[in-house]
């Protein structure tokens, strides 16, 4: 089954949506595209179940923006920061998931930026990270970000 990836983000709990099964249907989504698209650093499925369990859950998809004197990650961490009042630190299971191009790899400065991104969680947040390829994204990254309780 091919997953459309999007530019899109949203956050449901299992009370806001009151059939369970649609509930596990997004988290089906969730775990599919992470586990499934994760080849160069490999987040299994088994590594993803407890989001079955979850009862809130936010999941962020965006594309890295080229600006002038923007770097494609930091356009990622500029997105990202535009949710932080949606209360980030209070997440306690984050998953970083992200995606280039083989002809435009991630490299070890655009890592290392990442750092920025796990200090807008609490400092007890389990941070699991997995990384892609997809030779459609060109010079772009494609990054998923999940975040459970």
């Amino acid at each position: 089954m091919e997953k459309k990836k999007d530019n899109k983000s949203y956050c449901f709990s299992e009370e806001a949506i009151l059939d369970r099964i649609q509930f596990r249907a997004k988290v089906d989504e969730v775990v599919w595209l992470v586990s499934r698209e994760s080849h160069i650093v490999p987040l299994k499925q088994e590594r993803l179940e407890y989001l079955y369990g979850e009862k809130t859950m936010i999941k962020m998809s965006l594309y890295s923006i080229h600006k002038d004197g923007v770097d494609r990650m930091d356009s990622v961490i500029e997105q990202i920061k535009a949710y932080e009042s949606v209360g980030l630190k209070t997440f306690e299971h984050v998953v970083f998931f992200i995606q280039t191009s083989k002809d435009y790899p991630l490299v070890i400065s655009e890592l290392s930026q990442l750092q920025e991104l796990t200090v807008m969680f609490s400092s007890t947040a389990d941070i699991l990270w997995g990384l892609g390829v997809d030779d459609t994204l060109d010079d772009k990254i494609f990054f998923t970000l999940v975040c459970s309780k």
